[in-house]
């Protein structure tokens, strides 16, 4: 059996919320409950990512902790494009990077899957040294990246490309000495 194959439209990574906290002691008999949205590709990766925020930020490792629940979260709307603001934060050769990225689709998944994507090929940043900070969808107004803006032009129109000519079947020979010209 081979790789399986990545299908280019869909998302690779999926929207999660885990809920969870530290076990209860008698020290601290009610701990407070956190509520941590990820990007993964599946629950347990969701749950991976979970234990490393409690422990990076709150000092809870999972041997000390329990997880209420895992929730996948769907597209409220997903036939409607909208525009994604993300803020990242990532690990390069050199230090950790801040930044934000515009990206234009119809599921923030699938548009954060595009930003993992791009940073991996233009940066050589990996899945585990990216942490998605914070995601929100933005108006046309507020959005500033030329690669989004492009788009909110009403009129936009797109050329039909490489298109082959098909002559009437009277006319169509059944071999042909060169390739059809498409330009």
């Amino acid at each position: 059996m081979g790789k399986p194959t990545l299908d280019l439209a869909s998302a690779h990574l999926r929207h999660y919320e885990v809920v969870g906290r530290a076990t209860p002691t008698e020290a601290c008999p009610a701990p407070k409950i956190f509520r941590h949205h990820c990007f993964a590709p599946n629950h347990v990766v969701a749950k991976t990512k979970f234990w490393k925020f409690m422990r990076e930020y709150h000092k809870v490792k999972r041997a000390n902790g329990e997880v209420f629940g895992v929730r996948e979260l769907k597209e409220k709307r997903p036939g409607v494009i909208k525009n994604f603001g993300v803020q990242l934060r990532w690990y390069s050769r050199t230090g950790p990077v801040n930044t934000s990225k515009e990206i234009r689709d119809t599921h923030l998944s699938r548009g954060v899957s595009r930003i993992f994507n791009e940073l991996s090929g233009q940066h050589r940043a990996s899945f585990s040294n990216v942490q998605v900070i914070r995601t929100c969808t933005k108006a046309p107004k507020d959005c500033t990246r030329p690669n989004v803006t492009q788009f909110h032009n009403a009129k936009v129109r797109f050329p039909l490309i490489h298109r082959v000519r098909v002559p009437k079947k009277s006319l169509r020979a059944p071999f042909t000495a060169k390739a059809p010209q498409t330009f």
